[in-house]
């Protein structure tokens, strides 16, 4: 599917499983964004054959609002309806590069916004920012600890961070929205160091990414000690983070070491974690 200032396609892997781009172009677009004590462009470079967009900062102590005249150069940027689908993907990723007039930056050279349609915002400090080295942005969306749709985007500069006169200028592009084409899990602990063997249920913390129709499919597992498996469930995920409960009712367990194991017959989406059941004094 293809929409307008926008691609989406199949092309690169992590942990073996393939990754589904989303690329938002459009926001590479100068006119789209309303800027404020900065001045935006479209820059000579280009990130994953992409266009790019300039952000250019001439910090002056004299020449912000009135009441602030040390102030937070900054541009906002309202997505469009097809550009609204951040529920669908893992991640956020663009990239970022800068020129300054001195050699070091500050330790907050710029903050990123993401808001929601309650106007609700998330800020990140971009502090990897680099001088003449692009840096690649990597936000987990169920990390923002936003509800609802994202709706709109920012970028602004705390002059006080900079001294006077200084000049910043930001390349950033590259913005597209990322998620495994298959479901897979991406995170897997267990909350305590040891489990008695007697318990109701194993509790495992999960990171799970993917498209939404693997995602309802569940997430097969297998617990397996020295020799044999043990148990084999499909459990109920969501996308994100999440504490799930595997129902051990039924089930003999021994004391030992333990093997836990995210979809077993599939190498490429494979997770592993040792499991230690210990003895129970309720057995």
């Amino acid at each position: 599917m293809l929409l307008l200032g926008m691609a989406l396609g199949v092309t690169a892997f992590a942990n073996n499983v393939p990754l589904e781009y989303f690329y938002l172009d459009g926001l590479a677009e100068p006119k789209r964004w309303a800027p404020s004590e900065c001045e935006l462009s479209v820059s000579p470079h280009t990130v994953w054959d992409r266009k790019v967009l300039t952000m250019r900062v001439p910090v002056d102590y004299s020449t912000g609002e009135k009441n602030y005249p040390i102030g937070w150069p900054r541009m906002y940027l309202t997505m469009k309806q097809e550009e609204q689908v951040w529920h669908e993907y893992d991640r956020l990723e663009f990239q970022i590069m800068t020129e300054f007039s001195r050699p070091l930056l500050p330790k907050r050279p710029l903050v990123f916004h993401v808001y929601n349609q309650q106007n609700q915002k998330n800020l990140t400090v971009m502090d990897m920012v680099a001088i003449g080295k692009w840096s690649t942005v990597q936000i987990k969306i169920c990390d923002l600890g936003l509800v609802g749709t994202i709706t709109r985007l920012g970028f602004n500069v705390n002059e006080a961070d900079y001294r006077d006169k200084d000049l910043v200028a930001f390349h950033i592009g590259g913005f597209r929205l990322v998620r495994p084409k298959s479901a897979t899990v991406t995170e897997m602990n267990t909350p305590a160091p040891a489990l008695f063997c007697d318990s109701r249920a194993l509790p495992l913390e999960l990171m799970v990414e993917g498209p939404a129709k693997d995602l309802a499919a569940g997430v097969p597992v297998q617990l397996s000690d020295q020799s044999n498996v043990v148990l084999t469930r499909t459990v109920s995920v969501s996308r994100g983070r999440q504490t799930i409960y595997i129902p051990l009712e039924g089930v003999n367990l021994s004391p030992g070491q333990y093997s836990l194991t995210a979809f077993p017959d599939a190498p490429e989406q494979r997770k592993k974690i040792a499991v230690t059941l210990t003895t129970s004094p309720w057995r």
